[in-house]
Parts: structure tokens; C-alpha cells; sequence
């Protein structure tokens, strides 16, 4: 069981905005057999909760739900008493990028074994990253990217979904106004506009902590931007202008995305006082990552 805080109960969510209706066409098709799937998309996006959403359309219980941990014992053994059980069983993995070559190639055989034995069980995967570079760097199994990306599931950021941005944020504002005991009339004219025009780097996960506090700090009539804590100026107009800081002659989309992430790397670090750690964590990445990354694109503390 895995507790993805996005939402309280999985059965709502064919009744919000919080997927596309590609997304869950997509769920409804997968949940009819036991191939792989493979996640994709940024931060705070939901794929915790659209592999729930998958295993719970199957008519699967919440059970039956396995989100892997680090425990490759307990991995085992549930795979082991798959063939007693009536019901599917799903087992996700969470930032697979992350799990160590030795146990990726492990994992390689354990489902290739899987298969063979035709046991009744899927296996759902998620990343942050391209783990097409990965696999260039010698950091990805190769054998397991093949095996699991039968189908990959590319999950847009809520910012390039800017028509499903205000329902969503008035499905979180009558959430929070329960869990609170607040009141709260909506959002003003104002707000609404600043929502569709924020950057949102966390994606759901950040709307829905933004409405929570708006919930929290207005006065019971419409919610503003400023109870929300929206400063555009730091972030839609910085995603819009960074790239220009850059070299004007150099067009190239490397050197685009280099300028991005040199830019919002110091933009966070300054927001953590340069403290690697805290900024490893609000990025989703390890923070030997974050000190690679200082070093390649030459990052400097002023």
C-alpha cells in the first residue's frame, strides 16, 4: 500500500481532472491484462496515484497493491505465493532510476521468470529522468528498460494543462475546506488567472499544498493569490526568460536546457541558503547528484 497524498480516496479520482481522459483510456486498457507499464513525468505529477489508478480499475484489491521499498526478500517472497492468490497482484517501483545496477539485473531475471511462469501479476515502474541517458552512461540496465517499457506513459506537467488547472484547484478547495474546518467562498477573478499562468514545478502536489493554504489564510470570503503564496515573477517568467540569459548565438537545445537548469539549480539553492541537502530534496534527486550538477555547469556561490 502506498499512500500517495494527492488525494483521499482513489475511487474519486475518475470524477476529477487530476488525468487526462488519455490517461485513463490508457488505464482502462492496461488494467485488462498484465503488461509492463512504464511511468514518466516531473515531480509531484501523480504516478504513484495513476499506478494505483491502474490496479484499482482492474477491480483489484488495495491489497493486493505492492509498492517496492528496498526489500528484495519480501520482493521474492510475494512473487513466490503470487500462484496461491485469486486476485492480480501490482507491483510498482518508484523512481526505478534510482535502484542499483546489482539489483536492476536481479530484477531482470526475477521478471523474465514471471513471465515464464505466466504468474498473475503486473509490474508498474516510474522516472523522473530519460533513462535513455542512463543507459548511455552506463547507470541503466539496457535488458531491463527493454522489459519494462512495453507500453511508456508520459505524463505532461500541469502547467501544459492549463484549461484543467482551476477545476482542479476547486476540487482541492472543497477537500481542504472539509479537512479544515474552514471556510472559504472560492477564488477570486485574480487568482484563477495567476493559477493558469504559474509555473508550477511541483506540479498537483504543489496546487494542492497552495489551496490548502489559501484555505488556511483567507479571511472566509474568496481565496487570493497572495493566501496561495503565487509569485509569478519567480516562476512563469522565469521558465519564459531564463533560456535568454544564455549564449544568443548558440540555438541549440542543449545549451537551452543547460541555461534552464543552471538557472532554476541556483533560483533553489539560494531558496535553501546553498544547502545541498534541503535542495536535493526539494528537486527529487540525490544529492551527490546535486553536487555533480554544481560542478558540470559551473555554478558559483556569490
Amino acid at each position: 500500500m502506498i499512500d500517495c497524498g494527492l488525494i483521499s480516496d482513489i475511487k474519486k479520482v475518475s470524477e476529477t481532472k487530476i488525468f487526462t481522459e488519455e490517461l485513463k483510456r490508457i488505464a482502462a486498457s492496461v488494467s485488462k491484462n498484465d503488461a509492463s507499464v512504464l511511468i514518466s513525468g516531473e515531480k509531484g505529477i501523480g504516478k504513484a496515484l495513476f499506478a494505483r489508478y491502474i490496479h484499482f480499475i482492474g477491480n483489484n484489491s488495495e491489497n493486493n497493491f505492492y509498492s517496492y521499498k528496498g526489500s528484495w526478500d519480501e520482493l521474492v517472497a510475494l512473487i513466490n505465493n503470487c500462484n496461491y492468490l485469486s486476485e492480480h497482484i501490482t507491483v510498482y517501483f518508484n523512481r526505478i532510476e534510482q535502484l542499483p545496477l546489482e539489483q536492476q539485473e536481479k530484477l531482470v531475471l526475477l521478471i523474465k521468470d514471471t513471465g515464464f511462469n505466466h504468474k498473475n501479476m503486473r509490474f508498474i515502474f516510474s522516472t523522473q529522468t530519460t533513462l535513455d541517458e542512463k543507459i548511455e552512461q552506463n547507470l541503466f540496465s539496457k535488458d531491463l528498460y527493454f522489459l519494462i517499457s512495453n507500453l511508456l506513459v508520459n505524463m505532461i506537467p500541469l502547467r501544459q494543462r492549463k484549461e484543467d488547472i482551476v477545476e482542479l484547484a476547486e476540487f482541492y478547495l472543497n477537500e481542504s475546506k472539509s479537512l479544515f474546518a474552514a471556510d472559504a467562498a472560492g477564488f477570486s477573478e485574480t487568482a484563477k488567472s495567476d493559477m493558469m499562468n504559474y509555473f508550477w514545478a511541483g506540479n498537483i502536489a504543489e496546487l494542492k499544498n497552495a489551496v490548502e493554504r489559501g484555505v488556511i489564510c483567507s479571511d472566509g470570503s474568496l481565496i487570493q493569490s497572495q493566501d496561495m503564496a503565487l509569485k509569478l515573477t519567480d516562476n512563469s517568467e522565469f521558465a519564459q526568460n531564463v533560456v535568454l540569459e544564455g549564449e544568443a548565438e548558440d540555438k541549440s537545445l542543449k545549451t537551452a536546457l543547460d541555461s534552464f537548469k543552471r538557472a532554476y539549480l541556483i533560483k533553489i539553492l539560494e531558496e535553501n541558503n546553498w544547502n545541498q541537502t534541503k535542495t536535493a530534496k526539494v528537486l527529487g534527486i540525490q544529492r551527490t547528484y546535486v553536487i555533480r550538477l554544481i560542478n558540470e555547469l559551473q555554478i558559483r556561490k556569490k
